[in-house]
């Protein structure tokens, strides 16, 4: 039986390019930002390959993107063209301004790392850091996330309200991955600042002044960090930092502070970005569909499996990018070295040829091809494990503590994020009983 609700059409429809058949995009358009699921499905009845005239090729198509995403030698994931690392001065194509490279000359070195590394680097980093991140290390952090949980919701549930975002879906994740990382719980919100600010510089299109903003977050961020990686390799401890810095694997040498700041940064993204938008977006399913609601509540065996369409239908990373390291062709279109491609994971998640009626929600769908709602191939997102437990105990605690969950209008935004590579809401406003 299916469960769930069809999405509604709200975003601008793909248009093809006037001197060619492939289909147009603006993927910074504020319609698409609101509602990207109807250019997904024009770009899969055109053949899943797009163009966005001002950043590059999009690819949707399920089995195509796949492809590319194995393809690390001609796709590669360090996409500065000045071969600098990860710069975090967004997708834009304009050179770094002087004053914001004067900011940035105060940062640590970094080199391109796991995220934003290639074979056989990113193999090296990858074995390195799956001992820190492996699913069984990441089990034995569920008394820990619980209890975190727990004491989120027993701060608001006497008031029957909440603003989920703030009060709930940022501070669990942030807090967990905080903890992990030898973090002073005192500055996690410090923490939480730079990691939205650095999130932004991966994958953004960044104003002048964004930039500005980023820079002196990379700077303070490697300021905080490079005195704790040194005293991990000093002392080490039980944490996942420790571990990180000291771990040594089939004669690999631990990794360089070098590695480590760039690496750090993305567990900010895969720590925190994915998975608050993630409870979010879910959330708000289940706010449309009561039966869901319920049957969750009444079997919350059912709750991981509702998490993995969450990904599937409303994924919370919308997509990544790639540089062209040669002259390709995907699909019929040219791709010339040097040129962006953006892998559309939702996209993909949204191909009919692979999930058959993608509008609709579905916790019980067959599948025989996984979704890529945290990326595929070599480059599969390191954090899922910690996002997906993260957001089963999140409905797990929520739906077993809260009765009658209903959306508060008047305390709601729900428009999306400012972002086409981020997908989330402003605000979630919510009333309910408290189930004693």
């Amino acid at each position: 039986m299916s469960h769930g609700y069809t999405a509604v059409y709200i975003g601008a429809a793909v248009r093809p390019m006037a001197e060619d058949t492939t289909p147009e995009m603006n993927l910074a358009d504020s319609e698409h930002i609101e509602c990207p699921y109807k250019a997904y499905a024009s770009l899969h009845e055109a053949g899943g390959v797009g163009r966005d005239p001002n950043i590059g090729t999009i690819v949707a198509g399920y089995d195509t993107l796949a492809a590319l995403a194995r393809n690390t030698g001609v796709y590669s994931s360090a996409i500065t063209e000045d071969d600098r690392g990860p710069r975090h001065m967004g997708i834009n194509s304009e050179p770094v301004q002087d004053d914001v490279e004067e900011i940035l000359s105060n940062a640590h070195p970094i080199v391109n790392a796991l995220f934003t590394a290639d074979p056989p680097e990113h193999t090296r980093h990858r074995k390195l850091i799956s001992k820190a991140l492996s699913p069984r290390s990441v089990r034995a952090l569920e008394p820990q996330i619980r209890e975190i949980t727990t004491e989120l919701i027993d701060a608001f549930i006497d008031r029957g309200s909440v603003d989920l975002i703030p009060e709930f879906a940022v501070p669990l994740p942030v807090t967990v991955i905080a903890d992990i990382l030898g973090v002073d719980r005192a500055d996690i919100w410090t923490f939480k600042h730079w990691g939205d600010l650095m999130i932004s510089g991966n994958i953004d299109l960044l104003s002048h002044e964004r930039r500005r903003e980023v820079a002196h977050a990379v700077v303070e961020l490697h300021d905080y960090f490079v005195p704790r990686i040194e005293g991990r390799r000093r002392e080490p401890t039980d944490d996942l930092l420790s571990i990180m810095v000291n771990t040594e694997v089939d004669g690999e040498p631990p990794l360089t502070t070098e590695e480590l700041l760039p690496i750090i940064d993305q567990i900010l993204l895969a720590g925190h970005e994915t998975t608050t938008n993630l409870i979010g977006n879910a959330m708000l399913v289940l706010l449309n569909d009561d039966a869901l609601m319920n049957r969750l509540r009444n079997n919350p065996d059912d709750i991981p499996a509702m998490v993995e369409e969450a990904l599937r239908w409303d994924p919370p990373i919308q997509c990544t990018f790639r540089r062209a390291t040669q002259d390709d062709n995907i699909e019929g279109v040219d791709v010339k070295t040097g040129d962006m491609v953006i892998p559309m994971w939702a996209g993909a998640n949204w191909d009919p040829e692979v999930f058959p009626n993608p509008e609709q929600f579905d916790i019980d769908r067959p599948t025989t091809k996984p979704h890529m709602g945290f990326g595929f191939g070599p480059h599969f997102c390191a954090g899922a494990e910690l996002a997906r437990l993260e957001t089963k105990i999140a409905f797990e605690e929520l739906l077993g503590r809260l009765g009658d969950i209903k959306l508060d209008e008047s305390e709601s935004d729900l428009s999306h994020l400012p972002s086409f590579a981020s997908h989330g809401y402003h605000k979630i406003g919510l009333s309910f009983t408290r189930i004693d």
